[in-house]
């Protein structure tokens, strides 16, 4: 792990429940204050929200500025301007603004705890490769004994028209500041696939007045990789519950045998729809919100779908009942390159990644209400989830747990602890075909190839590459 520069002062932070009024107590704080405030939240619609509680503020979003400008630079524009309005933005602005500008702030980070992110690239291009590893990055140093990773932090001082535009269509390396990479990458010809885990270093904030605000803020991946970084502090008026939440909650499951993982969905299509088929039977007529991966080709037939980040929201409060069919685990190749960035295992990654978006998820029905003692029915996949959230729990049989033909690959609720993997050449040019002949890439389309014969001989982690491979170029498609 690269070492931090020695923190002079620490960052505070306020670990509460949702719903218990942080936002509202630090608007509190704000109106009555002359200091001046920059207010850090994780979407559009809940700095909408928020603005409408702060008496003197302007709030800087890609709704409010011109076409032809960009969020930042008027952002950047505004603090130069010696205004002394309370400045609302979102956490990827905040990330890009020149710290210089940052001085004489307070700055709360409202409910933003996900600081690092990870991606694969498909590029197999020397040239490409050279330009990342020479370019692009810098104090490039070996992590294992093995070679197979690499630390590195990006260059600050990327000149020439091409490295920036290049580097500018890397969102992974243009927004953050520390990276670990797969050495073989950069010392392998034929291999095709850089996986980047990538980490905003918070050590070059370390003079700046921050608070951050989160529930259970100790069990964030930011809070367990920097702990040497952070203090806590309170805020007067929160609510406490009448309640516990453990206690106002029914957790409805239908696995005991199998964690929930995007492989076993793409192996049981005809089991996932069982639990679709099943949910719109049961809950016909009723209310509720639920969430889903956005790969997954399955919908409820009712019900509001939100985002299974959503954080902040008040509008579902009035919902009793609420669905979660998303898978938010780790891919293991994340995972063994936060354990190096971290130094903290698997499972505590799982819980910081599935667990407590779960958890917030939940908390964005009828459970919000720290005044109400009504029960919040919950319906999730598998048994870790539900006791995740309660030990009010009831086991659901639709055959999910039936032995299932053919199947290989990590035994499921294993701790992340499965020798690293990558799909061979003759596999991965299978999908460069595809992708030549599907420009489209429509999802059915998709599916049918990883089902039709040619595929027959894949195994359960090719076929979990593949669809690492898919997803990649959906998004990077989505992006232009």
């Amino acid at each position: 792990m690269i070492n931090p520069t020695p923190i002079y002062n620490k960052f505070k932070y306020v670990s509460a429940e949702c719903g218990s009024g942080k936002t509202t107590a630090i608007c509190n704080i704000i109106n009555n204050s002359t200091e001046k405030y920059i207010l850090v939240q994780n979407t559009q619609e809940l700095i909408k929200q928020t603005a409408k509680q702060i008496n003197n503020c302007e709030y800087i979003i890609t709704d409010t500025v011109p076409k032809d400008e960009s969020v930042i630079s008027s952002v950047i524009e505004y603090l130069s301007s010696g205004s002394n309005k309370t400045l609302l933005i979102t956490d990827k602005t905040f990330f890009k603004i020149p710290r210089e500008l940052l001085s004489n702030w307070n700055i709360y980070i409202d409910d933003v705890t996900n600081f690092h992110s990870f991606q694969n690239i498909n590029e197999g291009s020397p040239e490409i490769k050279n330009v990342i590893r020479n370019v692009l990055i810098h104090k490039v140093q070996l992590l294992d004994d093995r070679n197979m990773y690499i630390a590195a932090e990006r260059n600050p001082e990327v000149k020439g028209d091409i490295g920036k535009n290049i580097l500018n269509q890397l969102s992974v390396l243009n927004d953050n500041d520390l990276f670990i990479m797969n050495n073989e990458y950069f010392t392998d010809a034929e291999k095709e696939q850089l996986n980047i885990t990538a980490w905003k270093d918070l050590n070059k904030y370390k003079d700046v007045s921050i608070t951050f605000l989160g529930a259970n803020f100790e069990k964030s991946l930011i809070y367990k990789g920097n702990k040497e970084l952070f203090e806590s502090t309170e805020l007067e008026g929160l609510q406490t519950r009448k309640t516990e939440l453990k206690d106002r909650l029914k957790v409805y499951y239908f696995s005991k045998k199998f964690k929930l993982s995007r492989t076993w969905k793409t192996n049981n299509p005809d089991k996932v729809q069982k639990i679709y088929d099943y949910l719109d039977e049961v809950l016909r007529g009723q209310g509720f919100y639920w969430t889903k991966n956005k790969s997954d080709s399955q919908s409820l037939k009712s019900g509001t779908e939100i985002s299974p980040d959503a954080r902040g929201f008040n509008q579902y409060r009035h919902l009793d009942t609420c669905v979660w069919l998303a898978c938010m685990r780790p891919s293991e190749t994340e995972a063994k390159q936060c354990e190096l960035f971290f130094e903290i295992d698997g499972e505590a990654i799982h819980i910081a990644r599935e667990y407590e978006s779960l958890h917030q998820f939940v908390l964005r029905g009828i459970s919000r209400d720290f005044d109400s003692t009504e029960t919040q029915t919950v319906y999730v996949f598998d048994e870790w989830q539900a006791r995740s959230l309660t030990d009010n729990i009831e086991y659901i049989d639709l055959g999910m747990d039936n032995d299932e033909q053919g199947q290989r690959g990590r035994p499921q609720g294993s701790m992340n602890k499965e020798k690293r993997f990558t799909l061979d050449n003759t596999k991965a040019k299978r999908f460069r075909r595809w992708i030549g002949n599907n420009p489209g890439l429509e999802l059915e389309a998709f599916r049918a190839f990883l089902a039709s014969t040619t595929n027959a001989d894949l195994s359960t982690e090719e076929i979990k590459a593949i669809w690492d491979k898919y997803e990649n170029k959906v998004q990077k498609t989505s992006k232009k």
